[in-house]
């Protein structure tokens, strides 16, 4: 008897389990939090870059702009001479721009990488320990019965009951800006002087204090260069202007002396390297009023068209 009841018990909790991922499948499903499926009707609260930067396959461009947030949110159309697709993600690192760019270039006319010193803090940026881009991704049966996912899509829900703002990525790979006023610095009162340094002072001691720096992260910057050299791909490699209220507080902390370093190795890397990091691009009024950590889309799409104009074929033309 105790056997047959052990076998129904089994049974039954088979069954249940079963019916409990049935459910979760079919309601990750139907929300489709992340539109991975083609299947959300409520709109996008949640954008994924790693998921859905395939999108480059099938957006007709000549060009590339790879980095982080900071690129991310530069409007690619308004890049001058060819065309480009912004393949920039939240928070990327170099290992992730490696095997991104090795599965999808193709014969791109221009490849246009940022980096950050900020990219190569392993304490707040633990290394990613991938050895294909697929490895980032979810397989279907991941997306419909993970955790994650339901978790967004019972947000996604709720977030479309109350009308929440949607962000969401366009066609060409950008993504929207999440700050909290698009404003540029300049525009700031009096009376927001003291919250702007605040602001300064904890970004300094979250990016860039008690730094653990990523020599790995390094090699990595050198295979990104091998890899465009075997493939014959013109490139360009910049270093992201800072705010100069930022690089003023970064000169106080030690992380500074190996800031220093990291952008001289940078520079025997890549002897043509663009280096913003200061400069007239690094002016307060050039990044965001509650953010000055990124900068405006004006400041992005002025020194990226400058570099642009050094390799555009048709600068030459009338």
């Amino acid at each position: 008897m105790k056997i047959a009841d052990d076998k129904h018990y089994l049974l039954f909790s088979g069954l249940a389990v079963g019916v409990i991922l049935a459910l979760v499948a079919v309601f990750n499903y139907v929300v489709d939090p992340y539109n991975l499926l083609g299947n959300n009707r409520t709109g996008a609260y949640f954008v994924l870059e790693r998921q859905v930067k395939d999108a480059i396959l099938t957006y007709k461009h000549e060009g590339i702009l790879l980095g982080s947030s900071k690129t991310g949110y530069v409007n690619p159309d308004e890049l001058s001479c060819y065309r480009f697709y912004n393949a920039s993600m939240r928070g990327m690192v170099p290992e992730e721009m490696y095997f991104y760019l090795k599965k999808y270039l193709r014969n791109e006319k221009l490849v246009l990488i940022g980096f950050d010193f900020y990219m190569f803090n392993e304490r707040e940026l633990p290394l990613v320990r991938i050895n294909d881009w697929n490895d980032v991704r979810y397989t279907k049966v991941e997306y419909l019965l993970g955790a994650q996912t339901v978790k967004d899509s019972w947000k996604t829900l709720k977030m479309r009951f109350n009308n929440e703002k949607k962000y969401g990525m366009k066609p060409n790979g950008q993504f929207d800006y999440p700050g909290i006023s698009t404003e540029s610095a300049s525009a700031g009162p009096n009376s927001y002087e003291q919250k702007y340094n605040t602001i300064i002072r904890g970004l300094v001691e979250n990016y860039y204090d008690h730094f653990s720096f990523s020599q790995k992260r390094m090699d990595y910057v050198r295979q990104i260069k091998a890899l465009l050299e075997e493939r014959g791909i013109p490139y360009a490699v910049f270093i992201n202007p800072l705010n100069t209220d930022v690089l003023a507080a970064l000169q106080n902390i030690k992380a500074y002396s190996r800031y220093l370093s990291w952008r001289k190795e940078m520079k025997e890397i890549f002897p043509k390297i663009y280096d913003y990091s200061e400069g007239r691009y690094s002016a307060r009024e050039g990044f965001y009023l509650e953010d000055p950590y990124h900068y405006t889309q004006d400041t992005g799409r002025a020194f990226l068209n400058e570099i642009i104009g050094d390799f555009c074929v048709h600068k030459s033309e009338p």
